[in-house]
């Protein structure tokens, strides 16, 4: 019986991918992360961040996400890739430190896992410090391309109307 589920789910996971080979994908949702280290005290910051993936033979994406941290903010953006269940990114973030009024370049990279809801891990070097951030998200995926459009869609002149 465990072996007929495994085998299901990797049939269903198999099946998923070749349909989205087709397609490019944005996606948009809400993170919440637990930010560890850099010599300040844990803290919780909420971002919203969305993300463009194209999904045409090697899947590659660049996310983009404004974040709000105790009298911080930042803005950062990654170069992604992932196997649509799990992935990874890297790329600058920027952040203004609005008690201290300064404002700060830095590096982080992300290791995730998911499907629609996910889990991090955040590596981010600011200014000669590191944090760690463990968090959680959701995601609402929107398709541009791969699929089927109706008519009367009024996604443009392209549709097929034989």
């Amino acid at each position: 019986m465990k072996n007929k589920k495994v085998s299901l789910f990797l049939g269903a996971c198999l099946l998923t991918s070749f349909v989205a080979r087709g397609q490019e994908v944005w996606t948009i949702g809400p993170m919440l992360q637990i930010n560890i280290g850099g010599g300040e005290k844990r803290s919780t910051s909420f971002a919203i961040e969305t993300a463009y993936w194209n999904l045409k033979g090697f899947p590659y994406s660049a996310d983009f996400a404004i974040e709000f941290d105790r009298g911080k903010i930042r803005l950062y953006s990654e170069a992604q890739t992932g196997i649509g269940v799990a992935g990874i990114s890297f790329g600058p973030v920027v952040e203004f430190n609005l008690k201290e009024s300064n404002t700060k370049l830095g590096m982080q990279g992300t290791l995730w896992a998911n499907y629609f809801l996910g889990l991090d891990y955040r590596f981010r070097s600011i200014n000669k410090h590191t944090y760690h951030a463990f968090g959680t998200y959701g995601k609402l995926p929107i398709a541009r391309s791969g699929f089927k459009r109706s008519l009367g869609s009024g996604w443009g002149s392209s549709d097929d109307w034989d």
